[in-house]
This record gives C-alpha cells, structure tokens and sequence, in this order.
C-alpha cells in the first residue's frame, strides 16, 4: 500500500489579496494560531520569509503551475451529501495531478504552494496569471497529497461559485499559451 503524506495551505481574501497558512498534516494555522480570514499583510510576509528560502523565482511566481508541463490532468473536486435516501453532489473545487519529478516531494510541493499564496498575501507576487491563479481564489484549501505515481493537488473552496471559478482558472492556464518547460533546480 502507497504512503500518503498530507498537507494543506488555506487561502483567504484581504483588500483583494490571498493570503495563506501552512502546516503538515492537517488543518493550516500559524504558529500563534490564528485562522486565515484574521492574517495581516506582516504574518503573510512572515510565512513567505519562512517558505520561500530556496525556492527557485519560477515556483514562487507560479506555485505549483511552475510544474506545468508535469501536469497530467485534473478533475472536478466533488463533495456528497445526503437527505434521506437522496444523495447530492456539489462541485467544491479541482483536483489537480502532478506526475512525480526527480526531487519532487510532497513536502516541497506544499512549501512551494505555500510560499506563492505567502508572496501574493504580502502583495510581493508578481505573477501575471494572478487573475488565473486556481491556489488564489479565495476561500481556498491546498491539500497535496502522494500517490502511486505522483502527488493529487485538491484545491478545495467553500461554495459552488468558488468551485467554477477554480475550474475555471484551471483550464484557463492549462489550455493557455504554453509556458517554459518543467521548473528546473526542485531541491529541498
């Protein structure tokens, strides 16, 4: 049976930037454990600080869209529900597949997820996909997690408005002009 590592990286809006938290295993708070909706521009900068140190300037700008050409496909993100006998499905956001790297670790994946959203909260990102960022919408949960032959990037938000505008800015950057190849110097 594979190992499954877990980690999560929650995105909130502030004055029309994300912000994030990271934490392993589990639900993301910061060190003096304050939620996502309460984290200042300073405690995003802080993380970024913390995250990004040897993070290539590709991933910090992209996040894990750095690994676009590794991308092999993603799926609508669906959670179920029960009333009675009648079972509902609602969209809650992407599920995004990222074949296995040399070098690449769940643990990185995140910490470049997390770095990114950081950047971004701290209005240091300087991405110009910004507006088709999926990691950016608020509301947002990253979870990474490894699987046989790779690692499942769920990019989970609370309501069905959210799920379609994660969906939507997913495609939009997958089917956009193609970027520069595989992100090059992935260490740890």
């Amino acid at each position: 049976m594979a190992r499954r590592t877990t980690t999560v990286v929650r995105v909130a809006m502030m004055t029309g930037v994300g912000a994030a938290l990271a934490s392993t295993m589990g639900c993301a708070t910061t060190a003096g454990g304050s939620s996502a909706g309460a984290m200042s521009v300073a405690e995003a900068a802080q993380i970024a600080d913390q995250d990004c140190p040897g993070i290539p300037a590709k991933e910090r700008e992209l996040g894990i869209l750095a690994y676009r050409d590794a991308i092999g496909g993603t799926q609508p993100l669906k959670e179920s529900s029960q009333v009675g006998k009648v079972k509902f499905f609602h969209d809650r956001g992407v599920v995004i597949f990222v074949r296995a790297q040399p070098g690449m670790t769940a643990p990185w994946l995140n910490r470049v997820a997390s770095c990114h959203i950081a950047l971004a909260a701290a209005g240091r990102g300087a991405s110009s996909a910004g507006v088709n960022d999926p990691l950016l919408v608020p509301g947002a949960t990253v979870r990474v997690e490894e699987a046989a032959t790779g690692y499942l990037v769920s990019v989970r938000v609370p309501d069905g408005n959210a799920a379609s505008e994660v969906m939507r800015r997913t495609q939009a950057l997958l089917t956009g002009p193609p970027g520069p190849a595989f992100a090059q110097g992935v260490s740890q």
